[in-house]
């Protein structure tokens, strides 16, 4: 086993995040345990203690990650249209290729509950959360209706992604997320 010297603190944190994101992606979110964890790193699950206060801080960090990267990928794919109803479907789409692409880490970050509080994880939500807000102010022409407009778009593609994931969706017929999202987003930027 590698000793608490070989790495930096910074390290080591690094060191589990990546250990337990590949955990994730690999195993499904069930298989984040200390346990697991430590035993890819290759130290002891005290070790892992030692830099979580527990295994939900280190969910907190992989879901950061996570909404990181999807906040970079939600800039690079609206940035060049300026048609809010076009970047509404471009968020949207992105939001459905993030649960078919990683069904686990989307698992992880919008089905995985947790407790914990964490300023850093709230400000990695709006990095994801805000575009839409922004997207749909033109449509509302109001911040609180387009904050609550982005709600209902998040719920809905929260909902038909996780019947997708649980395979419920085609409970009485066959029907793509697709398709669904495309038809609400029909009648619900058309209002």
């Amino acid at each position: 086993m590698a000793r608490r010297k070989d790495h930096t603190r910074v390290e080591l944190t690094e060191l589990a995040i990546d250990c337990g994101r590949e955990i994730v992606v690999s195993e499904g979110p069930t298989a984040l345990t200390a346990r697991n964890v430590a035993a890819r790193m290759g130290y002891t699950p005290g070790t892992l203690y030692n830099l979580f206060e527990n295994i939900e801080a280190l969910i907190i960090e992989i879901n950061i990650e996570t909404l990181n990267l999807f906040a970079k990928q939600l800039k690079k794919i609206t940035g060049n249209t300026q048609d809010p109803k076009m970047r509404i479907s471009r968020i949207a789409q992105a939001f459905l290729d993030l649960q078919n692409d990683e069904p686990a880490l989307w698992e992880l970050l919008f089905a995985t509950p947790l407790q914990a509080k964490s300023e850093k994880y709230h400000e990695a939500i709006h990095r994801v959360f805000d575009p839409a807000v922004q997207t749909l102010l033109p449509l509302t022409g109001n911040e609180e209706e387009a904050r609550r407009d982005a709600k209902i778009l998040w719920a809905t593609l929260h909902g038909i992604c996780h019947l997708k994931q649980s395979g419920k969706l085609d409970v009485s017929e066959a029907d793509t997320p697709e398709v669904l999202v495309k038809q609400f987003l029909s009648r619900f930027l058309d209002r």
